[in-house]
């Protein structure tokens, strides 16, 4: 699907974060270092991630407040976002704990596929164009790639 042209800049960011995901899986399948990958997740969250949540937060969210949008969809957004957050603080102390590394790769990777399967095309039928043409003028474009992290554990 297409996504409106004003969210797009979310969308790509979603896009990498797909690979972010692909990438813990597969550095996950090749046993690489526990502490290796949460320093990459860590690294994610502080370059990525975190400025992507604000977006959704302070940007996007508000637009639809006065909207019909079902509020159990918001709901579940910020449960996920606070969840993965929980993560990301638990990889900060703990970095060798893969199990949260599992759980936090799959957690990302469904949270990203609700976004733009159920949460943005149910924002893109309620807001109006002048609304969405707000927010994307509030949306930071930049072409961040997971990838370009030097160490290279998927490998």
């Amino acid at each position: 699907m297409q996504r409106h042209e004003q969210l797009q800049p979310l969308s790509r960011q979603h896009h990498n974060g797909l690979l972010a995901a692909l990438l813990l899986k597969k550095g996950i399948a090749k046993s690489a270092a526990a502490n290796v990958m949460a320093a990459f997740i860590v690294d994610f969250w502080k370059n990525d991630l975190k400025e992507h949540f604000e977006s959704e937060e302070e940007v996007l969210i508000p637009a639809l407040i006065d909207t019909s949008l079902d509020k159990n969809l918001t709901q579940q957004l910020l449960k996920e976002h606070a969840l993965i957050r929980s993560y990301i603080d638990s990889l900060k102390s703990n970095a060798d704990d893969l199990s949260t590394i599992k759980v936090f790769t799959e957690l990302l990777e469904k949270h990203i596929r609700f976004e733009e399967k159920i949460y943005f095309p149910e924002a893109e039928k309620l807001l109006s164009e002048e609304q969405l043409q707000k927010i994307g003028e509030q949306l930071k474009e930049e072409g961040k790639n997971c990838m370009k992290y030097p160490v290279k554990f998927w490998e």
